[in-house]
């Protein structure tokens, strides 16, 4: 069995003859967790949930436990039913939302793993291949969010939002609260044209850690409500933070259409930072969905006056 990286609790991994074994340190293992009626309500939750001495330390080691029985539904319930408990603000909603997202994207096999990595490596120039690869991992490891989340982000790459919308899904069931989960149901929603649904959505969600890849969806919204000063202060503010994102110059090309007085050299300039992508780079931008996509487009618009990028951004070219 492996497992990468799972919070030390009490039990150890030791590497015996090539396989990865897990050993106890005391008597560490605990019966599955039973399961009762909550008072209020005709669901089955896990009993120990039910008893009022346990603290979140009680329920993240128990979580833990469930992960070495490779229970992934058991060991997601036992902590969400924690947190909802817990104050938004305290120590122990952090640590059992931090434990939740560590312990539903561990690998529980070395094959899984090894799917995974090759869908990684292919996700650059083979995504289709990629996404095999991805879906074979699943089968190995079900309800594993960090598979889930790679399959959901090559669906929307491919533009195939109902396929990446059954994804998110699954993942939101297993780690409601894991902030890339929250990006790909707003990235779905972009990926559907529900533009909508998705202005509400960016005002309720949040994003800690990556708010970045969210400036892309915001441009989206303020340009389709037509409020261009606010857009021009995302833009501004989005720049400020990462002045070598593709994305930035994208939506200045976007947003000078919309005012009218079309910024060729924006467009030029999206093109060549695309082809300049360091494959570090491309890593670092990871989980923007429409990176680079609009690429094509782009090209397309500076052929039609036959201008090549870095004429644009040189001034040799018609720039109007």
């Amino acid at each position: 069995m492996y497992n990468a990286n799972l919070p030390q609790a009490g039990f150890f991994l030791t590497k015996l003859k090539g396989a990865v074994v897990l050993a106890a340190a005391l008597c560490l293992f605990s019966p599955p967790a039973l399961l009762a009626k909550e008072s209020n309500k005709k669901k089955a939750v896990p009993q120990t949930l039910e008893r009022s001495e346990e603290n979140y330390q009680d329920l993240i080691q128990k979580a833990q436990n469930l992960t070495l029985q490779q229970d992934r539904l058991q060991t997601s319930q036992v902590l969400i039913r924690g947190i909802q408990r817990e104050s938004r603000n305290s120590v122990a909603h952090k640590e059992l939302v931090r434990t939740l997202g560590e312990l539903t994207s561990v690998f529980y096999l070395e094959k899984t793993q090894a799917l995974f990595a090759t869908g990684e490596s292919l996700l650059e120039t083979k995504p289709r291949e990629a996404l095999e690869s991805y879906i074979e991992a699943l089968k190995s490891e079900d309800r594993n969010v960090l598979i889930l989340k790679s399959i959901a982000r090559v669906h929307l790459q491919l533009n195939e939002c109902e396929k990446a919308d059954l994804r998110v899904k699954s993942a939101d069931e297993v780690d409601p609260y894991a902030p890339e989960v929250k990006l790909l149901r707003l990235q779905v929603l972009a990926c559907q044209k529900n533009l909508e649904l998705l202005g509400v959505r960016l005002v309720q969600e949040e994003l800690e850690g990556v708010e970045k890849f969210a400036y892309g969806l915001q441009m989206l919204d303020t340009i389709n409500r037509k409020d261009l000063k606010r857009a021009r202060t995302l833009l501004a503010a989005w720049e400020a933070q990462a002045i070598d994102y593709p994305e930035i110059y994208y939506w200045k090309w976007q947003l000078s259409k919309q005012a009218g007085a079309i910024d060729r050299v924006a467009a030029a300039k999206y093109i060549q930072v695309c082809l300049n992508l360091t494959p570090r780079k491309r890593k670092a931008f990871c989980l923007d969905v429409d990176l680079c996509k609009g690429r094509g487009a782009a090209e397309s618009f500076l052929r039609e006056k036959e201008t090549s990028p870095m004429q644009t951004i040189n001034g040799t070219g018609d720039a109007r």
